[in-house]
């Protein structure tokens, strides 16, 4: 008795495609596939529809950072007043949030970095290992302004529009942007919290 084996289907073809550019090209295909199937393998392959582990969104690897030189917080972290909390270290760097009251006893919220060698922390100058340099200070009556009043109390928050950057002395440098605020408001399931900040960025 003979089995014939059906010649398989364009959406085969399609769905092996990306299998075989991932095993180094169509040789394989040659036992499986015809001749003129093998030759559109090749097309689709040429045609980097079946790229995504070459090219990522039409752009090779090399443009898209390491997980490596990424930094963050791994979201917001919130705080009470009197904690201090370390939000993350990148490289040299450690980013630390303190949340304490003002001179009013509202809430206040800082956005601080140190190295553990020497280094020009947010364009402060150079410091050196373990100094801490204050990049950003939140309180209502910090940010409140004529145009837009902020009351004692009111939720408020700050993202930098620009990176912090920090540079140590062995040349490593890291890009971060921030996100700190006050009286984060209770509701939908969330408790309030006093103070609240985070951070994201590249080491280069």
């Amino acid at each position: 008795m003979r089995f014939r084996i059906p010649r398989p289907s364009a959406a085969v073809i399609v769905s092996f495609v990306a299998l075989f550019a991932a095993l180094g090209g169509s040789a394989l295909a040659a036992g499986v596939f015809s001749k003129a199937q093998t030759r559109q393998i090749k097309h689709l392959i040429s045609q980097g529809r079946a790229h995504n582990s070459k090219n990522l969104g039409g752009l090779p690897p090399h443009d898209y950072a390491k997980a490596s030189q990424l930094g963050t917080s791994k979201g917001e972290k919130f705080l009470t007043a009197g904690q201090t909390m370390t939000l993350g270290k990148v490289g040299h760097f450690t980013f630390s949030s303190t949340c304490s009251k003002d001179g009013t006893g509202q809430n206040q919220v800082t956005f601080d970095v140190t190295a553990d060698t020497t280094a020009d922390l947010d364009g402060a100058g150079v410091v050196t290992a373990g100094t801490k340099v204050n990049i950003h200070t939140n309180s209502d009556a910090l940010d409140t302004t004529p145009d837009s009043p902020i009351a004692p109390g009111d939720f408020d928050q700050v993202g930098s529009a620009s990176s912090s950057t920090e540079i140590a002395a062995d040349g490593q440098e890291v890009d971060i942007f921030y996100n700190d605020g006050v009286n984060w408001p209770a509701g939908s399931g969330s408790q309030a919290h006093d103070c609240f900040a985070g951070f994201t960025g590249l080491k280069g």
